[in-house]
């Protein structure tokens, strides 16, 4: 019953049934207080009990502290046996800390100067030095942070439940063991605890600039398997209903795929979304729809819109009630508040859709397994979907509307930023989340108008509700901010904020004050965004500022003054080398922090020295130092790809192909790291290897890619894969005609499938063609020839195709085509190598006309292919001997013309 207790505060669900059951009635309390947003209550309680009880012998440094902290814990807290309690605890203190930092309104407790003996200013020392403790790899967690206390007990009490062992005592040249989970043998009550465990390590990797470190290793490691989700589930009663394991399930992948985010392997969210997806029986398809926008629009045009509908947990999350965040209109003479769409049924879709995407195979239907099922035409619309009123959806479950959030977050981190295509489906994603009657969850709805804003702020027409929303968003935390847009507190409802803090992407309230003065920034705004970061005590992101708008004098200044006061930034020393390219600097960041990104430095800097160094590239160095980045943050997949792309360079195929394969195995999707790893093979020599990893390669997102499509050709030659060989020739002149023209048909492989095809016997009946013979004519004689201009031997070549098809008179067409190919050369009369080459078609013409002349011709046993040949070869010699007369009369090219002319 534990377990069950615990996975109703993991799902935030209601816990009055298991009052009169077999559990403590003190830890139904307990958990009521968590989902409540009232952890806070049993945060005092921890407080009061143990006032003073902390004592810091010597020094006050994060390590001291955290040696204080053990301690009392050991002594004061943890019993052996006593897990479920401290489990309470560290949940109430990891939520305080969210509601602090995140989701606001602030619970001030002032914990710090209650449970250390300390007073005065041995308090404000005692908070620097937990700040410090949470700085990860050099990068210095928010130092303004409220109350760092919560969130340092609640990874300790949880490092000590999991029995792990403490990541803030592992050296950063240790290794770290990984979490093992097993879906029997792991108690139930123990891999919630994991899970909390990586909630927690996800809260703690929010605090720095960038993910690195063992932090995102555990994380990962937890989320990596639904092995957690079983461990939980098994320990459940018989008597919970199916619908509850399923929105476990659901947690877990939503959950799993806010990690990929967080710690930057988003390739890996689709799996995950998709299965969540199914959980829930979420039905959504992108599609097209004519729609007007502008008040005075009188003719509606193409658009894409979101068609939704939820099936499952639709009244599952408790505490909806709340009052959603503070929405502005844009008030604008042109614009509608939102688009209005036409019926779905008015047009044809794949007309509408066209006009968006005019690159699209329509007839590909409906793309099921992307991160926006696309629904090309109007028949591919799921029968659910297509009677729905586009302007006026039922509304979504939470879970739905998290799904396209998270989808949304993954599209922007895989796409590039300020594609007008890619900002009309965030658009349309955000809009079918906003425009949705009745209750709305503060969480879910707060962080799409934020979504909006970002887009909303590039457009000159909607940029002032974008600042607008995004400055009242910020205000709704809570922020000491002088003018005040935001609601009463009273109306403030905590357990709506906190229901799905752990399966959105965390953005503390900093970064969102942050976003506007970035925003600020790229307007222009200087002065405004410069006073935010000062605000907000960010000395990095106010020399960025600076140095982004050329003042990198200032920037420097900034920086030398912060590594002044606080001489263990490693981040600081770092942004300060960026900025001087001063190799030193980036040494001493990793000296002091083992910060990877003074690493990444390093290794560009001697992968490509600048000018003024006097120094030439150095890839020995360049791979030291990018191998000594990796070992500290190995989730890196930029960082492997370049350390591949140096290994290839260099000669070093062991190491690029050590590189790729780490690739690949972040990023299976990623085409350019399989066709990287297979040229690695190709120099070992392991040509087999190399063969599937380009298979996988063109199996990725490589359609266009001729590179990769050239390399596969020529290894599938190799190893005599002769229709992967005609499969690689097809997609080469597709992808490359309409740019090169003839030069996209390689002409010895060519030559070699020909050789191949017209070697095997023709059947009698063409039905019993086999599939590589049928290819590859339909490729010779169909294909080629729209793409041929000049090229008499790819003439020569299709008529050889022809001639096996026993159709003679198509074979003497393309010969006929060959000589005019060769013979409308401008350079005929003043170059003897084009009238030797030109002569040598004319006799191949020649002979082609006496050998083909008499054959069955096209229409039967009664017609000649060509009645009237020889007129035809004198013709031909007649024409040329006229365009040679007077410069070549004297050439041995117009004697054999001669004698060719005698012979007839």
């Amino acid at each position: 019953m534990d377990t069950l207790l615990h996975a109703r505060i993991l799902l935030t669900a209601e816990v009055e049934s298991l009052k009169t059951g077999p559990l403590d009635p003190r830890y139904v309390r307990e958990a009521e207080h968590i989902i409540s947003g009232e952890s806070y209550q049993l945060v005092q309680q921890f407080v009061d009990r143990f006032k003073g009880k902390i004592k810091i012998s010597g020094e006050i440094s994060a390590c001291s502290v955290i040696a204080a902290l053990n301690e009392f814990l050991e002594i004061e807290v943890y019993e052996v046996g006593q897990e479920n309690e401290m489990l309470f605890l560290a949940i109430a203190l990891l939520q305080t800390f969210i509601q602090n930092n995140y989701t606001g309104p602030a619970a001030r407790l002032n914990a710090v100067s209650s449970l250390f003996s300390k007073t005065g200013n041995e308090i404000g020392a005692i908070s620097k030095a937990l700040v410090r403790s949470l700085a990860v790899m050099g990068q210095p967690a928010y130092e303004l942070m409220d109350d760092p206390l919560y969130l340092v007990l609640s990874l300790l009490l949880l490092e000590r439940i999991t029995g792990q062992g403490s990541l803030f005592s592992v050296s950063q040249d240790q290794e770290v063991p990984l979490p093992v989970i097993s879906p029997d043998s792991t108690p139930g009550l123990l891999a919630v605890s994991y899970w909390w465990w990586a909630r927690a390590l996800l809260t703690h990797l929010s605090l720095i600039p960038e993910p690195s470190g063992f932090q995102a290793s555990v994380a990962a490691a937890i989320y990596q398997s639904t092995d957690l989700a079983h461990a939980v589930i098994k320990d459940l009663p018989e008597s919970v209903h199916e619908d509850f394991k399923r929105q476990l399930y659901a947690m877990y992948y939503l959950e799993n795929v806010k990690c990929s985010l967080a710690i930057n392997t988003e390739h890996l969210c689709l799996p995950s979304l998709t299965k969540v997806k199914n959980i829930t029986n979420f039905e959504f398809v992108m599609t097209g729809a004519r729609a007007t926008r502008t008040k005075y629009q009188q003719k509606a045009h193409a658009g894409l819109i979101i068609i939704a509908k939820s099936l499952t947990f639709q009244k599952f999350a408790i505490n909806t009630n709340s009052v959603a965040p503070e929405t502005f209109a844009l008030e604008s003479d042109l614009l509608l508040e939102k688009p209005h769409f036409e019926s779905l049924t008015d047009e044809p879709l794949d007309e509408q859709i066209y006009s968006k995407r005019p690159k699209l195979d329509l007839g590909s239907g409906y793309e099921e397994d992307k991160l926006l099922p696309l629904a090309l035409r109007q028949e591919n619309i799921p029968r659910s979907l297509l009677d729905l009123d586009p302007n006026n959806q039922p509304n979504l479950s939470d879970y739905d509307n998290i799904q396209l959030l998270l989808r949304l977050y993954t599209i922007k981190n895989t796409t590039p930023a300020k594609d007008p295509l890619v900002e009309e489906e965030l658009t349309a994603l955000l809009s079918r989340i906003l425009y949705q009657n009745g209750e709305k969850n503060w969480s879910i709805f707060a962080r799409s108008l934020w979504e909006r804003s970002i887009i909303e702020t590039t457009k000159a027409k909607t940029i002032e509700r974008g600042l607008l929303q995004m400055q009242s968003l910020v205000e709704e935390l809570d922020l000491k901010i002088k003018s005040k847009l935001i609601p009463n507190s009273d109306e403030i409802n905590v357990p709506s904020r906190l229901s799905y803090i752990h399966q959105l992407p965390f953005l503390p309230r900093w970064e969102l004050d942050a976003t506007l003065a970035e925003k600020y920034m790229s307007l222009g705004i200087l002065k405004s965004a410069v006073e935010i970061y000062e605000r907000l005590g960010m000395v990095c992101e106010t020399a960025l500022c600076y140095a982004t708008v050329g003042d990198e004098k200032k920037a420097e200044e900034i920086l030398l003054q912060r590594i002044k006061e606080n001489d263990s930034d490693a981040r600081a020393f770092s942004i300060l080398g960026d900025i001087k390219q001063d190799p030193s600097l980036w040494e001493k960041s990793w000296e002091i922090g083992k910060y990877v990104n003074a690493k990444n430095s390093l290794a560009k800097y001697y992968f490509n020295p600048p000018p003024s160094s006097g120094i030439q590239p150095n890839f020995s160095a360049t791979l030291k130092h990018l191998n000594d980045s990796l070992r500290q943050y190995p989730l890196s997949f930029e960082t492997w790809y370049f350390y591949g792309c140096v290994g290839l360079q260099c000669g070093k195929m062991q190491i690029a192909a050590e590189a790729f394969s780490r690739c690949v195995s972040l990023d299976p999707y990623h085409a350019l790291s399989w066709s990287n790893l297979s040229a690695a093979y190709m120099k070992m020599d392991k040509l087999k290897e190399a063969y599937s990893c380009l298979k996988r390669a063109i199996a990725s997102d490589a359609q266009k890619n001729w590179k990769i499509w050239e390399n596969f050709m020529l290894v599938a030659v190799k190893l005599n894969e002769w229709e992967d060989v005609l499969m690689a020739c097809k997609q080469l002149v597709n992808i490359r005609r309409d740019k090169c023209g003839e030069g996209s048909i390689d002409l010895p492989i060519i030559e070699k499938l020909v050789e191949l095809l017209v070697t095997s016997e023709y059947p009698e009946e063409p039905e019993k063609l086999s599939y590589f013979q049928k290819s590859c004519t339909e490729f010779i004689c169909n294909t080629l020839p729209q793409v041929i201009t000049t090229s008499a031997r790819c003439w020569r070549l299709v008529a050889r195709v022809e001639l096996w098809r026993k159709r003679p008179w198509a074979a003497l067409e393309c010969h006929e085509k060959a000589y005019r190919a060769i013979s409308h050369n401008p350079d005929l009369e003043i170059n003897e190598k084009v009238w030797n080459d030109t002569v040598d078609a004319c006799e191949d013409l020649v002979a082609a006309y006496e050998s083909l002349g008499e054959m069955e011709g096209k229409y039967g046993p009664d017609s000649l292919v060509c009645k009237d040949w020889k007129y035809k070869c004198r013709s031909t010699i007649k024409a040329l001997m006229s365009k040679g007369r007077g410069r070549w009369d004297d050439s041995p090219g117009w004697d054999r013309l001669v004698e060719a002319r005698s012979q007839i």
